[in-house]
């Protein structure tokens, strides 16, 4: 499957929730997401730009692999997904087949579904909060965009790695 998003970077989330809430938004997931990203000892995966990511969303656990990222002006790439039972033996099994880990993260998430849309309001620590919207197609994550009262030049298609550059911030 693809995954089509992009990102509204330093937004105001009172009025962000307000607007999702007059569109008829539901409200599917709060609180804290923490998320182990592994690679082979050679960084096979991040040579090709690739990644491979174990997480937890409250009892709800991903295993999710991400293909490279198309050239876009939106975050374009093929996603591979299935949920397992187990967060622990789930990082079990990687540091047992000698996968490293390349990085580790917390963060506070608010999830909210329109329709086929999913927003994603994402805080991390020492960054400012910001939402991506995923949908379908490109023209549904601008139509989406622009419902909520942002325009098409407040979209980037930016990694949480860049993020965490801009802000100074250590991501291994």
């Amino acid at each position: 499957m693809k995954e089509i998003e992009v990102k509204i970077l330093d937004i105001d989330v009172p009025e962000l929730i307000r607007k999702l809430q007059e569109l008829g938004a539901e409200k599917v997931f709060e609180g804290e997401i923490t998320a182990v990203f592994f690679d082979f000892p050679s960084d096979q995966l991040e040579k090709e730009g690739k990644s491979l990511r174990v997480r937890k969303l409250g009892e709800k656990v991903e295993l999710c692999l991400k293909g490279k990222k198309e050239k876009s002006r939106f975050k374009v790439r093929e996603e591979l997904e299935v949920t397992t039972n187990n967060f622990e033996d789930t990082l079990a099994i990687f540091e047992k087949l000698r996968f490293k880990k390349r990085f580790e993260g917390r963060k506070r998430r608010e999830s909210y579904q329109l329709n086929k849309i999913k927003i994603e309001i994402d805080t991390y620590p020492g960054i400012p909060t910001f939402f991506e919207v995923e949908a379908p197609s490109e023209e549904e994550v601008v139509e989406t965009v622009k419902k909520l009262g942002f325009t098409e030049e407040q979209m980037s298609n930016i990694s949480v790695k860049e993020l965490f550059r801009i802000y100074n911030k250590k991501y291994e």
